[in-house]
């Protein structure tokens, strides 16, 4: 599946170390030398997630587009700091081939708190009608979280919260990061985020996200 994700993992466990540079050493710092070993070895890891069980041939499959109309299920800021944009990441995701498949549109935001080391990033994904399901689901959060985790010590644990009266699942990194995904399924959205830092900036997104009633 999409392994975009699992770059922006990389890049939150370099930017929290980044953040902490001048406070207590941390064992994620590294660097540029070490953040690119990071980037390359999860780019390289292989796509856990195939094709839906009855996947649109390619020549009937319209590209994914980038639609920032989609942000407006998330909420506007986190703990105070603004979900922004980011336009860079949910440009390249564009590009999965495999993406297609199960969604029409795409976007990604981020919210940084620099002062406290509190940062999460968030993808919105509009899914194709009848081409998701609860199996393509688990193996898109296998596949997420995998290259998450990669990127940040090997997952340590998986959970399953109701927040917001929505079932999140919540995957634990050895770093400190975590995963978190949730799927509306009356709206045809996926939201799957990675955070870090001890605000739960995870957590804050999940609990306000802007959802029709």
């Amino acid at each position: 599946m999409i392994r975009r994700p699992a770059l922006v993992a990389a890049v939150l466990v370099t930017a929290l170390a980044a953040c902490q540079t001048t406070n207590t050493p941390s064992a994620t710092q590294g660097g540029p030398a070490g953040s690119g070993q990071l980037a390359a070895a999860t780019d390289d890891a292989p796509p856990t997630l195939g094709p839906p069980p009855s996947a649109t041939p390619r020549d009937d499959t319209s590209p994914v587009t980038l639609d920032p109309t989609l942000l407006a299920f998330l909420p506007e800021s986190v703990n105070g700091i603004p979900l922004a944009e980011s336009v860079d990441e949910a440009t390249q995701a564009l590009s999965d081939e495999s993406l297609p498949r199960i969604a029409t549109s795409v976007d990604a935001a981020v919210a940084v708190d620099t002062a406290s080391g509190n940062l999460v990033y968030a993808w919105v994904v509009r899914l194709r009608p009848d081409k998701f399901s609860d199996e393509i689901y688990r193996q898109w959060r296998d596949s997420y979280d995998e290259g998450a985790c990669s990127a940040a010590g090997g997952a340590t644990g998986n959970a399953e919260a109701t927040i917001d009266d929505r079932t999140v699942f919540i995957t634990s990194c050895a770093q400190g990061l975590r995963a978190y995904h949730t799927w509306l399924q009356d709206e045809g959205i996926l939201i799957s985020a990675s955070a870090i830092g001890d605000g739960k900036f995870g957590e804050l997104l999940m609990d306000n996200l802007r959802v029709p009633s």
